[in-house]
């Protein structure tokens, strides 16, 4: 409704709205710029009675005819006070939650997939494209089988089958492709090119799936109280939920929603030591970010990005979190095995890997100092645990009496 033009971040060229990826100019990130001064003129911005969850916001997003919106119920995700977490870890911080586990796909990607769908129907799209490590290929599938729309998901070989095996439940033509999580984002790339198929890859590719991440923002800031946090952590591959939240949290501030002397959270990403090129960037303190060329084994498949050939997502969510007064952190295998098993028994919650760091970095960075007592810290639990298969598979001995009780 209130969108004005797309807008390259790297050359400030202003381009007419439509399914376009980079800067014709500069092959820059394009970002969605809106009226504001007219925003500010609309009482409802927070409130769209017609719709519920994520489209509450309708009016914040980059979908003008609202007819076209594809909705499976996603956001209004709970923001959970985790007392044993903080117990575990010994934090006077008060720890939250954000259970995106609970959105209807299992993940967080339900947003920009609802988003990104929305927006390739409004421009009488067939037929979609993207590039998955798993969440987004699950999510995309099912906003598509939710509107009659052909889906087609690119996911690297030797991708947890859990996530595959839910994409093409919905009935998406599922293609793993040779190699890392960069090579699916290349041939992605390509039948977009070739074949004018809207790329809905929820990197910083598709400017249209960026701003559902802003409606996390908002959805914090009212479970607060209309407060702001103070630190949000979000395991992160590329970063687009990291920069579109900040947007959000932003956006509250510059449209008079929230009180001006509001401080923005410290946007906190968190990556495998397995695949860090952000972070790495980030302890060598340059603002360039390379692709991660060493092998990958880690559990937490959703942030194995290697970010090859497309580098400055890297350095725009380096940029960002730097900008918020935030950081970069990475953990080990056992870190993030550690964290999945303490939200699990300590909350209820079941949790793949990729969540499970954010809650461990917030656990470790409270230890060092950079966390402050008494401070709010939001973690992003990104994805269920139906979506992690690498468990190890429960034994127990059958029992005929109590007797017998293992306890």
């Amino acid at each position: 409704m209130y969108e004005k033009h797309l807008e390259c971040r790297s050359c400030g060229k202003k381009i007419e709205l439509g399914m376009k990826y980079t800067c014709p100019v500069c092959e820059g990130i394009l970002e969605l710029k809106y009226d504001y001064e007219a925003m500010k003129e609309d009482a409802l911005l927070l409130d769209d009675k017609e719709h519920k969850g994520m489209w509450k916001y309708s009016h914040m997003l980059p979908v003008r005819d609202k007819g076209n919106i594809v909705t499976l119920g996603e956001g209004a995700t709970p923001l959970l006070r985790c007392c044993r977490l903080e117990k575990e870890y010994n934090m006077s911080a008060f720890l939250y939650l954000k259970a995106e586990s609970l959105n209807p796909s299992g993940s967080f990607k339900d947003r920009p997939s609802s988003v990104g769908i929305s927006a390739a129907k409004e421009y009488g799209a067939k037929r979609v494209v993207i590039a998955s490590s798993g969440n987004a290929s699950a999510a995309a599938a099912a906003y598509c089988a939710g509107t009659g729309m052909e889906c087609i998901v690119f996911v690297p070989e030797g991708i947890d089958a859990s996530k595959v095996t839910q994409a093409a439940a919905y009935g998406a033509a599922v293609i793993p492709v040779a190699g890392n999580y960069s090579n699916s984002y290349k041939m992605a790339l390509e039948c977009s090119s070739k074949y004018g198929w809207p790329n809905i890859t929820s990197t910083f590719l598709n400017p249209y799936t960026v701003e559902a991440d802003k409606t996390a923002a908002y959805e914090i800031w009212e479970q607060l109280g209309e407060c702001m946090p103070d630190y949000v952590v979000i395991p992160i591959a590329s970063g687009p939920l990291l920069v579109g939240m900040y947007k959000g949290f932003q956006e509250l501030v510059h449209l008079g929603i929230a009180s001006p002397e509001s401080r923005l959270p410290a946007m906190i990403g968190v990556q495998s030591e397995q695949c860090m090129p952000v972070t790495k960037a980030y302890l060598e303190h340059t603002a360039k970010v390379y692709g991660w060329e060493l092998p990958i084994h880690t559990i937490a498949g959703g942030i194995s990005d290697p970010l090859i050939g497309y580098e400055q997502d890297g350095e725009l969510t380096l940029k960002t979190a730097l900008e918020s007064g935030g950081r970069m952190s990475c953990l080990s295998e056992e870190e993030i095995a550690d964290a999945m098993q303490q939200i699990e028994t300590k909350t209820g919650l079941y949790c793949e890997p990729t969540s499970a760091a954010a809650v461990g970095a917030a656990a470790r960075l409270y230890k060092e100092g950079v966390i402050a007592p008494g401070t709010k810290v939001v973690c992003m639990l990104t994805g269920h645990g139906f979506k992690y298969s690498g468990r190890k598979p429960f034994v127990q001995k059958v029992i005929s009496s109590i007797e017998e009780l293992p306890i």
